[in-house]
């Protein structure tokens, strides 16, 4: 325990942004120690958004400073990423029930490699006390990468259009596996390496950034699968009013799902589990080969998944939006994560 002020706290570990780079880091004119942080206003239009992430709902109470920091982190970047922006600057709400020195050192060092790493300037923010856990929210602000706007959203998918999915699946339904085994799940024998990669997804999420922004004026839809692929999949589809059918046998699942788990655990994990922070986006067919390149050049695998096949009715219930086909494939009852 320590005598550490609020005021002290944000000096020694939040300054990073002032200490490594000066005021004008990112724009920054005004930045931590003042009421309100004052940066310049860029020719493109402003996006912002905003995620909170709450000890033993989003990540366990272990949980290291640094994968705490790499996760909020990962988890603002990746809307980012899904709106195909930019990010510039930061805000953070941290709530602690106690001062630990440690645990800031490590969790500020993270926090400020990642800044550094895309770029970003945490320009403000507050610290409080609770009883207990651990809240984090970050609210992240950047532009677009256009004057008029244009971005990634999820209202633009055209019957006709293919659906692709970034990276590969399973992976956070998995890793969470891994690090709190269900009572009801059969024994998993995963492999060292694979061990490694699962748990390196959930802890330190990387966001699709160069790939949301190179599929600006290409993708016609877009999100990021942080609910499921089902669950988000179905924003595309109800938000375009179209019905998305999805190839079960294209899904590109992590190798390390494909051993001594039964079908049905792996279909749940891949189509439900969530905490992918892949993208899923729709793009007209003749872009493929353009995604394909950008594939390539990112050195991101993308699969080509499934179609929009057709314009929802208006009596069309919100299941009838997407749905998987293939041998053994089913999406009946399994839905994403929800908040409530």
């Amino acid at each position: 325990m320590t005598s550490l002020s609020e005021f002290d706290i944000i000096k020694r570990y939040f300054s990073f942004t002032e200490t490594s780079a000066g005021p004008s880091h990112a724009g920054t004119l005004v930045g931590i120690g003042d009421d309100a942080a004052v940066v310049a206003a860029h020719k493109n239009p402003l996006v912002v958004a905003t995620d909170t992430l709450i000890e033993g709902v989003h990540f366990p109470p272990e949980f290291l400073a640094k994968h705490v920091a790499s996760r909020a982190m990962g988890v603002n970047l990746s809307d980012f990423a899904a709106m195909g922006a930019t990010p510039r600057w930061m805000t953070m709400a941290l709530s602690l029930p106690h001062i630990d020195t440690d645990w800031l050192a490590a969790f500020s060092q993270r926090l400020a490699q990642i800044c550094q790493q895309y770029n970003v300037a945490l320009i403000g923010g507050d610290t409080t006390r609770i009883d207990h856990g651990l809240v984090i929210s970050l609210t992240v602000m950047g532009e677009t990468q256009t004057r008029s706007g244009l971005c990634l959203r999820r209202n633009g998918a055209q019957v006709g259009d293919d659906v692709w999915v970034s990276g590969s699946l399973g992976k956070g339904a998995a890793a969470l596996q891994l690090l709190m085994p269900s009572k009801n799940s059969m024994p998993w024998i995963c492999n060292k390496e694979s061990k490694s990669e699962l748990l390196a997804s959930f802890y330190m999420p990387e966001p699709r950034l160069a790939l949301g922004q190179g599929l600006v004026g290409i993708a016609s839809a877009a999100i990021d699968i942080s609910d499921g692929l089902m669950a988000d999949a179905n924003h595309i589809a109800m938000q375009s009013q179209v019905k998305i059918i999805i190839d079960g046998d294209a899904l590109p699942i992590h190798s390390g799902l494909e051993t001594n788990l039964n079908r049905q655990i792996v279909q749940q994990w891949v189509l439900s589990g969530g905490d992918e922070y892949e993208l899923l986006f729709t793009a007209p067919t003749d872009q493929s080969s353009t995604i394909e390149s950008l594939s390539l050049a990112l050195a991101l695998p993308c699969t080509k998944i499934g179609t929009v096949t057709e314009n929802l009715k208006e009596d069309k219930a919100e299941a009838d939006s997407v749905s998987v086909f293939g041998a053994g494939w089913d999406s009946q009852s399994l839905k994403g994560y929800t908040h409530f």
